[in-house]
């Protein structure tokens, strides 16, 4: 990652409000590249005045009370540790052709792993940041392994879970491999269902993933026709900011069942 990409993710992150993101990004560049006179002295310009949000309270063992705004990890650097949800919501965020991209929305009862990726694909660096006031337990990767181990509730919890990426990667896959955008977008907005369904029973769907998002997760470019092909399914609503809602589970699920069965959607060949 070059040292202007990081500065361009400095600017995006503090354009879009989130400022601690902006800042450690700001300190980790610092650290990256002292000799970089220039560099750092735009960057102190841009975000000298930034002030930090105030260090997690501490209000239990390993639970820590973070405030709305706070940044856990940035792309330049992960975490060692699981970040279990008790209360709140945190959102993980990448830069992709010069944008904020939603990765994943978590809430109450959600896991967010921070380590770094395996794999060198710079995609799959993030930023995670608390989106509301949050209550959350902070878990060592050998503490992790000896909790799953010793208890049987958790150990399937993690294995639904990994189901669920798993399920998640192949569909990406397959929606790569789709030759329309609806089709696409059904493949994708039906693995963002099952994801949402895997504890609890909805009807109706909300995601806080846009348009934009979900175009970065397939691979393609988002272009203003696109909204026009996505209202072709019907089950879908779009709101402002390009913000999807399904209005009813049923219904599009109905809708997939068709598009799967269409020549043109090749799912049950690949």
């Amino acid at each position: 990652m070059s040292n202007i990409n990081i500065i361009e993710m400095c600017k995006i992150y503090s354009k879009n409000g989130f400022k601690d993101a902006a800042y450690k990004l700001y300190k980790k560049y610092a650290e990256l590249y002292p000799n970089n006179d220039d560099k750092i002295k735009e960057l102190n310009n841009l975000f000298g005045n930034i002030k930090p949000i105030e260090e997690a309270e501490n209000i239990e063992d390993n639970i820590y009370k973070y405030k709305k705004g706070a940044c856990l990890y940035t792309e330049l650097q992960a975490s060692d540790y699981l970040y279990v949800i008790k209360y709140g919501q945190i959102g993980v965020y990448n830069i992709f052709d010069n944008k904020q991209v939603t990765r994943r929305v978590l809430s109450t009862n959600d896991v967010l792993n921070g380590y770094s990726p395996i794999s060198k694909n710079k995609l799959l660096l993030t930023t995670a940041i608390v989106l509301h006031d949050s209550i959350v337990e902070l878990i060592k990767k050998e503490d992790a392994v000896n909790l799953v181990q010793s208890d049987r509730n958790l150990r399937l919890y993690f294995v639904k879970v990994m189901s669920m990426r798993i399920y998640g990667t192949i569909s990406r896959i397959r929606a790569f491999k789709a030759n329309n955008i609806v089709s696409k977008f059904v493949i994708i907005i039906e693995a963002l269902i099952k994801n949402e369904l895997l504890f609890k029973s909805l009807s109706r769907i909300s995601f806080q993933y846009n348009i934009n998002d979900i175009c970065s997760m397939i691979g393609i470019e988002y272009k203003p026709n696109i909204e026009d092909d996505l209202k072709k399914i019907k089950a879908l609503n779009i709101l402002d900011g390009g913000y999807l809602v399904v209005n009813n589970v049923d219904e599009f699920y109905k809708e997939y069942d068709i598009y799967k069965q269409r020549n043109s959607y090749k799912i049950e060949n690949n």
